[in-house]
């Protein structure tokens, strides 16, 4: 069981940063030239070969079905990501639900400004309950960090979050600004089953600062009875 997963690990210094522990999770983001943080299919192999304790997690917007079997045939990772809108066509997530042979979790990435739903339905809770029927896993990706600033933004993010813990039966993933000044507040109010956290425990863009992890994934062990596990 994990509750709280690295993402966007691109070296085997911070994979180690994280790799204390069954509790944790690494993600890496695979071939994705957008993202600063991507590695390539056989880097993540090299830093998940060496991965002992943790959860090794592939993280990739695919194109194709194909793109999803590549990643875990060269990767070998525990689990998979599905992020993008790979799963706004209902065919790839009945495809992907009848031949994966590894648990897949499903990202839902909500507007920062509107708060709706990038894939399947705007509204992010009937999103969340047609992605849990073909996946084992339901990420939601919200602007936490910022919304928490502000009483208005900060109940309508609450919201939904409970909203959606009431209408599916599969666990839940938050992230989205989290760090470690904001995880037990946040983790505390909405108790989802893990949290995930990337630029939170960067000083630099696109590098993970061991330090900021070890102190981010400490207090998240501390509390680790607000979170349920996955």
């Amino acid at each position: 069981m994990w509750i709280a997963k690295i993402s966007g690990v691109t070296n085997f210094d911070a994979a180690i940063s994280v790799d204390v522990s069954s509790y944790f999770a690494i993600g890496a983001i695979i071939d994705d030239l957008k993202d600063v943080r991507s590695v390539s299919k056989f880097d993540a192999r090299r830093i998940f070969a060496n991965v002992e304790q943790c959860i090794t997690i592939a993280e990739l917007v695919p194109e194709s079905i194909d793109d999803i079997f590549d990643a875990q045939d060269t990767c070998h990772p525990n689990m998979i990501q599905i992020n993008g809108q790979f799963f706004d066509e209902i065919n790839n997530l009945i495809s992907v639900q009848s031949i994966a042979t590894i648990p897949i979790i499903g990202s839902i990435f909500l507007d920062k400004d509107t708060l709706e739903s990038n894939i399947i339905d705007p509204d992010p809770v009937k999103a969340a309950q047609t992605l849990e029927q073909y996946v084992k896993i339901v990420n939601i990706n919200l602007p936490l960090g910022q919304s928490w600033q502000q009483k208005e933004s900060r109940q309508q993010v609450i919201d939904i979050v409970k909203k959606i813990q009431k209408s599916i039966q599969k666990p839940l993933i938050i992230g989205g600004g989290l760090n470690s000044s904001n995880v037990v507040e946040i983790s505390s109010e909405l108790n989802p089953n893990a949290i995930d956290v990337s630029s939170g425990v960067e000083k630099i863009s696109g590098i993970k600062n061991p330090e900021l992890m070890q102190e981010f994934l400490q207090v998240v062990y501390e509390v680790k009875d607000l979170l349920k596990g996955v």
